[in-house]
């Protein structure tokens, strides 16, 4: 898991804020057997660092939009 949230927080670092998809798409190795599985996990991901305070919906608009709130 560990990877796979640096790759996250590297890539929102670099571009501000980005929707799940778009993240998945820059996130490897892909987890499961399809594209749908991969993004599911990445939001799952996503949804957790919320929790930790590092990243937060950019706005109350779909699709969410995350941003990256601290370094860590």
């Amino acid at each position: 898991m560990a990877n796979y949230d640096t790759q996250i927080m590297v890539y929102l670092s670099k571009v501000g804020g980005s929707t799940t998809g778009t993240i998945a798409n820059y996130v490897r190795p892909m987890f499961g057997h399809s594209a749908r599985t991969h993004s599911a996990f990445i939001r799952t991901r996503l949804l957790a660092l919320q929790k930790e305070g590092k990243v937060a919906p950019m706005d109350e608009l779909k699709p969410v939009a995350w941003v990256r709130l601290t370094d860590g």
